[in-house]
């Protein structure tokens, strides 16, 4: 073989080498996808605690329970009582005074006026015939007007025809307590009737 010959063959070989040792080569593996961000969820949120009640007024409480009043004397088929502002502080100063006491009583000892008597009188309301109604710890009306339906001589009062007027008053005592007072009346005729 020519000098040149074998040169140029040594050459191809080399080339062939050279490339097949290339090929032979692996190719780095492509890199790695960049992961995606994973969205997170949000935490779960805390279970919520279920509001309080709201706070009714006072005086919510006892438009509630007049207007109840008249609703369980309807269905009774008797006449509804008239609102009358004198009983309303009569029964105002007794629901005072047991939030004062902390107690729950008709007669409340050592207070100024103990009897239903002694607070009619105060007020000047002159009747024929009376009846209290008292509750502690209620916060809506509805459920007072349930317990009163449910106790007979607080039932009683609430469907008496002697009755034709009404008054309620509500106190709440420093501990947060409420107190109500129902008073039920039939006025005295005027004389000379």
């Amino acid at each position: 073989m020519s000098d040149r010959r074998a040169r140029s063959l040594a050459v191809r070989l080399a080339s062939l080498t050279v490339l097949g040792l290339a090929c032979s080569r692996q190719a780095p593996p492509p890199p790695a996808p960049t992961p995606e961000p994973v969205a997170e969820a949000p935490p779960p949120a805390a279970p919520k605690s279920r509001p309080a009640p709201p706070v009714r007024s006072l005086s919510t409480i006892i438009d509630t329970v007049f207007l109840l009043t008249n609703r369980e004397r309807l269905r009774a088929s008797l006449t509804p009582l008239r609102r009358n502002a004198d009983l309303a502080r009569v029964a105002q100063l007794q629901a005072e005074q047991m939030a004062a006491a902390g107690k729950l009583a008709h007669e409340v000892p050592g207070s100024r006026y103990p009897t239903l008597t002694s607070r009619m009188k105060l007020i000047g309301y002159q009747y024929r015939s009376a009846g209290e109604n008292v509750a502690e710890g209620y916060t809506s009306g509805a459920a007072l007007m349930a317990g009163w339906m449910t106790s007979p001589p607080h039932r009683a009062n609430l469907l008496s025809a002697r009755y034709t007027e009404t008054g309620v008053g509500m106190a709440r005592a420093k501990s947060g307590r409420t107190y109500t007072a129902q008073v039920f009346a039939r006025p005295r005729a005027p004389s000379g009737e």
